[in-house]
């Protein structure tokens, strides 16, 4: 039986997780002006550095089941802080070398994305099963928390030193800002990497490489259910689940929430915001996100997970066909731009964000972890989240090219069918609400078995 403070330790850990993937992704928004105007790149070489983070993602997502199965759960959550820390000088102190700088981003990428893999499954392998939602809550609270902090602390920077287009803006207090938005980070990063120390390794992983102790009930389970275990991700039991977990963390990105972290400003400022409108109202979308995530939580272990994807899913797909038809009203009806368009959009956007949270934003990295049987988890995981980043790379470089070519409305209506699809999917995943993961994994045998 778990302790009371090995669980607080756990979510802590989990928090921090949460805050270096959404750190990670948020903070370029508020340094990347600075950058800009240096004048040192062109605008490529500059969205090269923006994008390199994504890039990272995709390498890690290649190694990260390897590494999870060779070297552990706990030193893979230790490898990422350490990572993310020593990727910080070389971004600050490389401003002036392109090669450099771009390879610390990359690794910055990397962190996050084996953080990505890791967590979830740390958790889902250590929590009890009537809090491991609660886990899964914590870190993806945290994550939104991260984005409004990076956003938090850009504000601060750019009040203290100057914003990027300020008149009279020397070239090395820009190279200052530029570098502070990143030093920070070190704080909490430092924190997550100590804290690791701290943690046990996850029962699961030690029963495979034969290290569990089976006078242990847990344990002993875990032992017997691991070595029946044999194949890999071809077996046929292991089909159905893996294809489920696959194909939810690709379609939470098919739904455009990456291109609507980069680019809400301009949206809201083509819907008719202006444009200091338009930069509050990211604020607070992100604010609503964050605050709706502690209410998530509180229901995912109540409600279940299905029963929270369903209504996320529903709702953010009204939420994104209304986006659409306020930009088709003023793509092809002659609708004028104006605050009315652009209040509508940041109500929808605000729909849109509070259901997401409220579904796929908690519930998806739970399910993935739930889903992926133990002899499958780490590389499973791993594949889906090499998906997730490949359509996510996708997305953002057809973006603006999608935009130019047919209008916003057309790159919302696609979203917006993807939800749909993505809430037809939800109805053929089981509810694995307080289920422990030798009882899903039993679920799917059995499923396999009626099917033969």
């Amino acid at each position: 039986m778990i302790k009371k403070f090995e669980v607080w330790l756990l979510l802590a850990i989990a928090g921090l997780g949460g805050l270096l993937y959404g750190v990670d992704f948020g903070v370029i928004a508020a340094a990347e002006p600075y950058l800009m105007a240096l004048g040192i790149y062109s605008g490529t070489k500059v969205s090269l550095v923006v994008g390199a983070v994504m890039f990272g993602g995709l390498l890690s997502s290649l190694t990260a089941g390897f590494l999870c199965d060779g070297i552990g759960r706990r030193r893979m959550i230790i490898g990422s802080a350490g990572m993310f820390l020593l990727s910080v000088p070389i971004v600050c102190l490389s401003v002036d070398c392109f090669p450099v700088l771009f390879a610390g981003r990359v690794l910055q990428g990397m962190s996050a994305g084996y953080m990505a893999v890791v967590m979830p499954m740390y958790l889902a392998e250590t929590l009890p099963p009537d809090i491991r939602g609660r886990g899964t809550g914590v870190f993806q609270f945290f994550l939104g928390l991260g984005l409004v902090v990076a956003a938090g602390a850009g504000c601060l920077i750019a009040n203290h030193y100057g914003a990027a287009d300020a008149k009279g803006m020397g070239r090395d207090v820009m190279t200052v800002a530029w570098s502070a938005n990143f030093w920070w980070t070190m704080v909490p990063m430092a924190a997550l990497f100590l804290g690791g120390f701290w943690l046990k390794e996850s029962p699961v992983w030690l029963a495979r490489r034969k290290k569990g102790n089976a006078s242990d009930k847990d344990s002993a389970d875990v032992v017997d259910r691991v070595r029946a275990d044999e194949g890999g991700l071809l077996q046929r039991r292991y089909v159905v689940p893996f294809l489920l977990a696959v194909l939810v963390l690709t379609l939470n990105k098919t739904m455009g929430m990456s291109s609507f972290t980069s680019y809400l400003v301009s949206i809201l400022q083509q819907s008719g915001f202006e444009g200091i409108f338009a930069n509050w109202g990211q604020l607070v979308v992100k604010l609503t996100n964050m605050v709706v995530t502690v209410a998530a939580a509180a229901l995912v272990d109540r409600k279940g997970r299905r029963w929270l994807l369903k209504v996320g899913t529903g709702g953010m797909t009204v939420g994104l066909a209304a986006i659409a038809c306020v930009f088709l009203a003023i793509e092809r009806f002659g609708v004028q731009a104006n605050n009315f368009t652009g209040l509508v959009t940041l109500c929808s956007f605000f729909f849109m964000q509070a259901f997401y949270a409220l579904g796929p934003g908690i519930c998806v990295w739970l399910v993935l972890s739930e889903l992926m049987p133990s002899r499958i988890r780490a590389n499973g995981m791993a594949f889906a989240l090499f998906m997730n980043q490949l359509v996510a790379c996708g997305l953002a470089s057809t973006f603006r090219p999608w935009v130019e070519a047919w209008g916003w409305s057309s790159m919302f209506f696609f979203f917006a069918a993807n939800g749909a699809i993505y809430f037809i999917t939800v109805h053929f995943i089981p509810e694995t609400k307080g289920l422990t993961l030798e009882q899903l994994e039993h679920l799917f045998d059995s499923n396999t078995a009626k099917t033969r």
